[in-house]
């Protein structure tokens, strides 16, 4: 009898460890195939593939604009960023991501464009801004220091520029010690004069936006309008960066604030050199 008791019980633990087996294997089916049903429905917004738009997508979004992640944890989240369908995850798609939250708009731009088989494209591509410094053959102490300090604060202004816009610039540097400063033309070419004290990478990124059209190019005048810039991009990244949905970017001929990196004491961290990159981008789109 106490044989039969023993064979009984180790049936049922045996019994019970096969259910708990099959109980887990369903499980995990279930949930690999609701995985897979997420990623084959595209949700414009939904860029962490819950099947939800909601403030936890905004958070990805900010972090996305920001450098923070290069990309989103589901194969599909860059299309479902792009709200607006056209072609890219920046600022407007924010924008319009802000709106819906807040009830604003009940859908997104992208849902009413005509569903087509997709092209497979690249990866998007980051900036491509080079630099060449012209240097005499025969350097002066004073040359050879200067040419040393200019090349430390180019390469990591370019460092930023490529890493946080798709802007592509190949630029000519000059060591001109008669420049008061430093200036930056849209020909391409920055000047650093003999003041030791432009040399270095925050300046280096305000002519470099100089070079790109920022108070150089002929659309910029026009993109100024009572000294506040009017350009539809410009102003979606100020107002994504600062959460404020009546932010703005004041202007004159030359120059623009916040985030123009007209004085070095403007900048407390790494994120205002990003700042800055997001907003340049931004207004190459709207045309400088």
């Amino acid at each position: 009898m106490i044989h039969i008791m023993i064979k009984s019980v180790l049936f049922k633990r045996q019994s019970s460890f096969v259910g708990i087996v099959v109980f887990l294997f369903i499980t995990a089916l279930f949930l690999s195939f609701s995985s897979f049903a997420y990623g084959a429905e595209l949700k414009y917004g939904d860029v962490n593939g819950t099947g939800e738009v909601d403030s936890i997508d905004f958070a990805f979004m900010r972090s996305f604009l920001l450098g923070h992640i290069s990309e989103f944890s589901v194969s599909n989240g860059m299309k479902a960023g792009d709200v607006n369908a056209d072609g890219d995850v920046n600022s407007m798609d924010f924008g319009l991501m802000r709106k819906y939250l807040l009830g604003f708009i009940n859908k997104f731009p992208a849902e009413d464009v005509p569903v087509v088989t997709p092209t497979p494209t690249a990866t998007p591509k980051k900036g491509n801004v080079t630099y060449t410094l012209v240097k005499v053959s025969n350097p002066t102490s004073d040359q050879q220091d200067a040419y040393n300090r200019i090349e430390s604060a180019m390469d990591k202004a370019v460092e930023f520029y490529n890493q946080y816009t798709t802007i592509t610039k190949a630029l000519t540097i000059y060591y001109e010690p008669s420049v008061s400063t430093a200036d930056g033309n849209i020909n391409g070419t920055i000047r650093f004069g003999s003041n030791r004290s432009y040399m270095n990478h925050i300046t280096a990124m305000h002519e470099i936006a100089h070079t790109v059209g920022v108070g150089t190019s002929g659309r910029w005048t026009s993109l100024i309008v009572n000294k506040v810039y009017t350009g539809a991009n410009g102003t979606a990244a100020i107002r994504a960066i600062s959460g404020d949905n009546n932010a703005k970017i004041s202007g004159d001929n030359t120059h623009f604030w916040p985030y123009g990196l007209n004085y070095t004491s403007e900048v407390k961290s790494d994120q205002d050199l990003i700042n800055h990159c997001i907003i340049v981008d931004a207004m190459k789109k709207d045309g400088i």
